[in-house]
């Protein structure tokens, strides 16, 4: 038999822009949910306490640019209490859902899809992504390391929300990855971007968005 759909528990992968746009996302979706209603039982985070620790990790991150060891310290610390949020939150999500996809695809978490036995052994993830500034002005490189079976690698790009799907366009394509390179960027703009895996069988999951400006 296959598996249930899921809530993915991969915040601690995410870097601290994308983690705190995947929170904010979470948090804007469950608000008023009409599945995941408040108050939650206890040992699961309310709404306005995870709010909170978005807003003070957000800060942190900014005061954290000082390279000072006290708003390194509290930024880590933050980090680690908002993944525990998150995760308190995740786990009674999927306690409700109990694998409904319609529930799980309205609280803003990333999901795991149902899988039959076949699919479970080639199930793709998203890449795994490291991105620098390239030696062009208004560049960027993006290095991953190859999946088994990965075919190629699309990238897509944003200036706007990127919560907002129709704000997404389409980038490139690259069959390597050790060295993806996107040019034409306009320098200091932020832009977000993400990626994924086609696979033979398809399009693998999207990165969460991944923060970068080029200079």
């Amino acid at each position: 038999m296959g598996k249930k759909p899921k809530v993915k528990r991969s915040f601690g992968r995410l870097n601290d822009a994308s983690l705190s746009a995947q929170g904010k996302v979470i948090v804007t979706s469950l608000t008023d949910n009409p599945h995941i209603k408040e108050p939650y039982p206890e040992g699961v985070t309310p709404l306005a306490q995870v709010k909170g620790t978005l807003g003070n990790f957000d800060n942190a991150c900014i005061e954290a640019r000082s390279g000072a060891k006290q708003s390194l310290a509290q930024r880590k610390s933050l980090r680690a209490k908002l993944i525990d949020e998150l995760n308190e939150l995740a786990d009674y999500v999927d306690l409700v859902a109990k694998g409904n996809v319609e529930i799980l695809a309205s609280t803003g978490f990333d999901y795991i899809k149902e899988s039959t036995a076949s699919q479970v052994k080639h199930l793709a993830t998203y890449p795994n992504v490291v991105m620098s500034q390239g030696v062009k002005r208004g560049a960027v490189v993006a290095k991953a390391r190859k999946l088994a079976r990965a075919a190629s690698c699309e990238v897509h790009t944003t200036t706007g929300d990127p919560t907002v799907e129709g704000n997404w366009k389409y980038a490139a394509v690259f069959a390597q990855f050790k060295n993806m390179e996107l040019e034409g960027l306009t320098p200091g703009q932020q832009y977000a971007f993400r990626m994924r895996w086609i696979m033979p069988e398809g399009p693998g999951p999207w990165t969460p968005p991944l923060f970068f400006m080029p200079t």
